[in-house]
């Protein structure tokens, strides 16, 4: 770590010492497809109507050079994608270089859809699969989708199994606490899943009636990394990178995912890169990562201009249009009077005057509050 690097607010550098080196975590020593390994703390969670194309190249424009992560797309479902020209619609859409650090999300629990599913994802050659235990939206339980299969250990067990039989890339779980709060049955669902099959879970420690509310139990992070050998990755209530790095240090986990929060602070890839002396991300040598609440509010400008770019370039007019109302929607909150970009993005007719109306609201300086309510 360079003793000189800028450090979040919160945290000191005895502290950060006191963080476990993430080169010696088990998420670090996991090898991805064709050799790629993570080595940078910090995931960037699976959202819809956020985690396509387009959001994945803004974050990458904020990562450390040099650093490699997993990135996700939005949750897809295996009885669709069967039926789909993988890597031509709006959901797979992937840059034309490829993506070494994609992990694709399935909504799934049939073995024949989760093979299928499967193979056509071949076509974007993914760093490994993921399966939707998390999901709290009625559609997905009524499936028995999502956050329903944690109410059965051998049926999710089950589902792991077959995609295991499947999937030759790492494969992983993200799951809630569960239904109900049940400390005991989280820990043996959670080892049922490691014997199943999975590489790795991801916990965001809230029940499905919470939704988004109340606090994320972190300490069920730390409890969950006691009880298994695979990587534990936490999320939940991470908005900064303070919180990023105290939930390493609580928990002890692997590695933290970030979710909407990255919709109005991508650069906290950059931040946390530059707390633990990492290089800055590239095209941006020279500079310091975004502190202050005024840098933020430039920054998230700049951003935002940056990712009309790449709607534009990727998504038809009435796509594009869709995915920034869609991003803007969560990521103005963290502005003071966001609420007035928000309106202007919802009047915008296309890209091109989104464009200009972003400009215009950035020609007055503007500062980014570091949480809000999700």
């Amino acid at each position: 770590m360079n003793a000189a690097s800028p450090i979040p607010a919160g945290l000191n550098q005895e502290t950060l010492r006191a963080l476990p080196p993430f080169a010696n975590s088990r998420l670090a020593s996991l090898s991805f497809r064709n050799g790629h390994r993570v080595d940078f703390p910090i995931l960037v969670a699976p959202m819809v109507g956020i985690s396509h194309v387009a959001f994945r190249a803004l974050v990458r424009s904020y990562l450390p050079a040099g650093c490699s992560t997993l990135l996700f797309t939005e949750m897809l479902s295996s009885r669709r994608l069967p039926s789909e020209r993988v890597g031509s619609t709006p959901l797979t859409y992937v840059m034309e270089e490829g993506e070494a650090d994609l992990v694709p999300q399935l909504l799934a629990n049939e073995e024949r859809f989760i093979s299928e599913s499967v193979r056509k994802l071949e076509a974007i050659s993914p760093a490994g699969i993921d399966i939707n235990m998390g999901c709290p939206v009625k559609q997905a339980l009524s499936h028995n989708w999502g956050v329903a299969l944690m109410g059965d250990i051998g049926y999710a067990s089950g589902v792991v199994s077959m995609a295991r039989r499947h999937v030759r890339q790492p494969l992983s779980v993200k799951m809630r606490s569960g239904l109900t709060e049940n400390l005991p049955y989280l820990m043996d669902f959670i080892q049922a899943m490691e014997g199943a099959g999975a590489d790795w879970v991801t916990l965001h420690p809230r029940i499905q009636p919470q939704g988004r509310r109340g606090r994320a139990s972190w300490e069920a992070i730390g409890k969950a990394r006691d009880v298994v050998r695979i990587p534990v990755v936490g999320n939940g209530d991470v908005q900064t990178a303070d919180d990023v790095l105290a939930m390493r240090l609580d928990t002890g986990c692997d590695a933290v995912m970030v979710a909407r929060a990255a919709t109005a602070r991508p650069w906290i890839f950059w931040q946390i890169g530059e707390a633990l002396g990492f290089p800055p991300p590239a095209g941006r040598e020279g500079e310091s990562a975004p502190r202050t609440p005024e840098e933020e509010g430039r920054e998230y400008g700049r951003a935002l201009l940056y990712f009309v770019d790449r709607l534009e370039k990727w998504f038809t007019p009435e796509e594009g249009m869709r995915r920034l109302r869609f991003f803007v929607a969560w990521g103005h909150r963290w502005l003071p009077f966001g609420h007035h970009l928000w309106a202007q993005m919802t009047k915008a007719k296309d890209l091109p005057a989104a464009r200009a109306a972003v400009e215009r609201f950035f020609l007055h300086p503007h500062s980014m509050r570091p949480r809000t309510n999700l």
